[in-house]
Formats: structure tokens, sequence, C-alpha cells
């Protein structure tokens, strides 16, 4: 207090002072307790809030199975870029070359004096009698022949090849009749070394041989050599052909 003087109480100032102190010591124990209050709250709404998480089992919510559409690729298989068979056709003609055949035209046939097809040749035609040379007679003649070979041969010898036993040829189409050692005709050699005829002699106890008397027409006079073989007239004749016919006989020695 200020005295009449005008000079503070020094009581009265001590007083104030003890009041001021207690209020402001007042005031932070409420400001502590009030914050002690505050964290206190918290902690218990988190603890709250951790206890409520924990102790609640969480739903899971299984989502239900969806099958996804079934999606179909596209087609990536490139395109057939072939370009179309341009190829012409074959216009190649048809070979129409007769097949060959030992099979006689119906109108080139021939016989021999008493030695059938398919028969038996007489010992007088063989090494075993006096060895005749056989009678040729020309029957009938297709068109277009202009001159005749003629080959005996027995495919049944020992060897490759067939034993050739007689070679004539030369013969004019005009022939009718024909035999061995004819000025007019030209004779080859046989596989025995003889010009001319030489009859079957197969090996005794061989069996039935088979003799193949063949007559060739040929399409032109042809100009050879004389003592041509079996195989060379072939040759020589060959592409000259237009027709041919045959007569095959057996012949057998006794062992």
């Amino acid at each position: 207090m200020t005295n009449t003087s005008g000079q503070t109480d020094p009581a009265a100032t001590s007083g104030l002072n003890r009041w001021l102190v207690t209020g402001i010591i007042v005031a932070a124990i409420a400001l502590i307790i009030v914050l002690v209050i505050s964290f206190s709250s918290g902690d218990d709404e988190t603890a709250t809030t951790v206890e409520t998480t924990t102790s609640t089992p969480t739903e899971t919510t299984i989502a239900p199975e969806t099958t996804a559409p079934a999606t179909t690729s596209p087609d990536t298989t490139p395109s057939d870029t072939t370009p179309p068979d341009t190829t012409p056709p074959d216009t190649t003609p048809p070979d129409t070359t007769p097949p060959e055949t030992t099979v006689a035209p119906a109108d080139f046939m021939f016989t021999i004096d008493d030695i059938d097809d398919e028969g038996t040749i007489p010992v007088e035609f063989t090494c075993d009698g006096d060895n005749d040379p056989p009678i040729v007679t020309i029957e009938s003649v297709p068109a277009g022949v202009a001159q005749f070979a003629m080959v005996v041969d027995d495919p049944d010898a020992p060897g490759v090849d067939p034993f050739v036993h007689w070679v004539v040829y030369g013969i004019p189409a005009d022939t009718n009749e024909f035999t061995d050692a004819e000025d007019n005709l030209i004779y080859g050699m046989t596989d025995a070394g003889v010009v001319g005829w030489f009859g079957p002699c197969p090996p005794p106890g061989d069996g039935p041989h088979e003799y193949v008397c063949t007559l060739f027409g040929l399409g032109q006079e042809l100009a050879l050599e004389p003592d041509l073989d079996g195989r060379d007239l072939r040759e020589a004749i060959q592409n000259d052909i237009v027709a041919e016919t045959k007569i095959t006989a057996s012949y057998e020695r006794a062992g």
C-alpha cells in the first residue's frame, strides 16, 4: 500500500507477491493436469482402437468366381498364296507304236514239210539221221512285205544265247517255197560253224529241246553281205521287220 507520505508499504508489497506466485503455481499445475488428462484420453482412444482392431476378426469377402469368357485367338495362318497350277496340259500324242509281239498276223503263215507246229521233228532232219534241210512253203503274206528272212534256233541249248541251226535271207517277196542250197538265196553261218542247214543235235539225255523257226517279213529289200550269223542278221533287219511268224517243234536224243 502507499502511505500518505508517498512511500510503499513493504508488507503490502510482500503479500501481493505471494499471491502472484501462488496464482502462477496454481495455473501451472492446472495446465499440467489438463495436459496429462489430454494425453491419457488420447492413449485410451488409441488403445481402444487397437483393441477393437485386434479383437474383431477381419471379415474376408471371397469374390465370386468369375470365369473369363473364352477368347478365340484370331486365325493367323497365312492364306494359301500358292499360285494356281498353270502347267499346260500334256499335248504329247499317245504312243501308238504297237507292242512287240511274237503272235503272227492272221494273214502271215508258212508251213514246213513233215514238221508240225508244236509237233516233233522227224529224225531225218537231225544229226541222228540224214540231216535233211526243211522245205518251207509260204502260205500267205501281209501287205507291205518286200523281202523275207528266216532263222531257226534252239533256246534250250546250253549257253547264254540260243544255238542257231539255220540262217536264210535275201528271200524275194514273191517266193512260194524255199529250202537249202538255192542259188538265189543267201545263207548265213550257224553256231556249228557251217553255212546252211545244221539239224537239231541236243546233248543226249538232256530232254526235249524246242526249236523255233521264225520267218520275218521285211518292209524293204535289203542288200546284206553273206555269211551273217543269226545275231548279226537280227540286228541288221530289226528296223525293217513289219511282220513275223513262227513254227515251234521239239526233238530229244536218248541218253
